[in-house]
């Protein structure tokens, strides 16, 4: 069977933003939920690096919304406060 994966490099302004987004978001990492992908994150200085395997296209185009969305609102609340 054929699998799909795609890597990222999300920057960030700090290194302390980098960290607060990433263990925010890495709370989501390994759940149920994950059932035909699977994400790993890792974070180097101010970049989280987010990998996603899945089974097939939509799974991946499904996980890469839920995890741009949640790192699009971590750093949202990080601007706010």
């Amino acid at each position: 069977m054929e699998e799909f994966s795609l890597k990222l490099e999300l920057f960030f302004e700090t290194e302390k933003k980098a960290r607060v987004s990433f263990e925010a978001v890495s709370l989501e990492t390994g759940q149920k939920h994950e059932k035909r992908s699977k994400t790993t994150m890792d974070i180097n200085k101010n970049v989280v690096l987010v990998k996603i395997i899945a089974m097939d296209a939509s799974a991946l185009k499904a996980s890469l919304n839920s995890y741009a969305k949640l790192f699009l609102l971590s750093d949202n609340l990080l601007e706010v406060f």
